[in-house]
């Protein structure tokens, strides 16, 4: 199973690949746009594993989220202001953003981070944040 983070913009969409174990596997950014979006797609799904992905619920993620879910990838949509809790506030960018959104995938906040709590997907809460997941994107 590969897990991704994705961090949505206007005329972005970042992108973090984990495998398994917790090792970045690709980091990219790919233009939101159905071409864009199989392409990606299909150069994940060549690694040979399941997708798992993450992305937070803003204008355009569903057009994403159907996308690659065409693609064959299961995409949950986070809600965006506990999402963004999960990341320390002075180091949030977009990169950043689709990292801990790819850790959030393989079901952990920010292992990594120092965190004082781990999140499991999909039906993730914790003691902070509550169900992290949007009510129109959870699984």
């Amino acid at each position: 199973m590969l897990y991704v983070g994705l961090d949505l913009s206007r005329q972005r969409l970042d992108v973090h690949v984990l495998d398994e174990a917790g090792r970045t596997v690709e980091v990219s950014a790919v233009r939101p746009d159905a071409d864009a979006l199989r392409t990606l797609a299909g150069r994940v799904l060549r690694h040979g594993q399941e997708v798992s992905a993450v992305i937070e619920s803003m204008t355009g993620s569903r057009f994403v989220h159907d996308q690659l879910e065409l693609a064959g990838w299961e995409v949950a949509i986070a809600d965006p202001v506990k999402a963004k809790g999960l990341a320390p506030l002075a180091a949030k960018t977009d990169k950043i953003d689709a990292h801990v959104l790819a850790e959030l995938a393989a079901g952990t906040s920010c292992p990594r981070s120092g965190c004082p709590h781990q999140v499991s997907a999909p039906n993730a809460s914790g003691p902070a944040f509550g169900s992290i997941w949007s009510a129109t994107g959870a699984p």
